[in-house]
Formats: structure tokens, C-alpha cells, sequence
């Protein structure tokens, strides 16, 4: 009978510690998805308007990348007044510019724009292009704020 008992509480502490490990393994899993699930939004600018290409929810205290592409044979503005208070950097293949203050940015002709803004609180973020003041070219982003479970 002591025997039996021995084989039973190894056999429970092996599976204590198989569960302990998946467990582990789950929450790397889920902290590795987080990190490849970043806060990504592609905005193609085409014939005259922003056109959104991929989106993903976006939450407070998140790093939202914004990736604008310019594929009008004209430069087109990215502006938004609610920018000013956030800190805000962006970059494209000649300049990058960060810091609070920053309103916008400008994409030239057949370029790409990378654009990378700290998501302090909720709210919208509305944008436009202030070159081209057409209704085609404006749009709006929606910070939330998502409880955890």
C-alpha cells in the first residue's frame, strides 16, 4: 500500500509540474502573440483619399504604428491637432522627427510613411491631409479603453 501511495503522489507531482510548464509555455505564447499583434494600421493614400488597408483595435496606453502609403503622384499631407499633446515620431527613407508638438507629416509621391504615436487616453484622433482639402482625404482613429480580464 505505501508503494501504491508513492506511485501516486509522483505520478501527481509529475503532472503538477506538466501543468506548471504548460502553463509557462501559455504565458510566453501569449506575451510572444502580444508583441507580433502589434498596433498596426496601414492607410494607403490613392486617387485622392485615405484608404485603410488593415486596422486592429487600438488601446489606451499602446503604441499605435501607422503605416501611410502614398501612392498619388502628388504629396499629401497627415495632420492631426489632437497629435500635439501626445508624444508622436515618424520617419520615411530621407527624415524622422519625434517629440511632443509635432501636428504632422508630409508623404511624397510614391513613398511610405511611418508613423508611431503613444496612445495616452481615449478619444478619437481625426486627420486629414492639409495640402488637399477634399472629404476624401480625412479620416478619424478611435483610442479605447478596453478593461483586462
Amino acid at each position: 500500500m505505501a508503494g501504491h501511495l508513492s506511485r501516486v503522489r509522483t505520478h501527481v507531482s509529475v503532472i503538477a509540474l506538466l501543468l506548471a510548464a504548460l502553463a509557462a509555455s501559455a504565458g510566453d505564447a501569449s506575451s510572444q502573440l502580444q508583441l507580433v499583434q502589434q498596433q498596426r494600421i496601414e492607410i494607403l493614400i490613392q486617387d485622392g483619399t485615405f484608404l485603410l488597408e488593415k486596422s486592429v483595435p487600438i488601446q489606451v496606453g499602446q503604441t499605435i504604428e501607422l503605416i501611410v502609403r502614398n501612392h498619388d503622384p502628388v504629396r499629401h499631407g497627415f495632420v492631426s491637432a489632437s497629435l500635439l499633446g501626445l508624444f508622436v515620431s515618424g520617419e520615411d527613407d530621407q527624415i524622422m522627427t519625434y517629440g511632443k508638438g509635432v501636428e504632422g507629416f508630409y508623404v511624397n509621391p510614391g513613398k511610405t510613411l511611418i508613423i508611431r504615436i503613444e496612445a495616452e487616453r481615449p478619444g478619437s484622433i481625426p486627420f486629414h491631409c492639409d495640402l488637399h482639402r477634399h472629404e476624401r482625404l480625412k479620416g478619424e482613429l478611435y483610442v479605447l479603453e478596453v478593461p483586462t480580464a
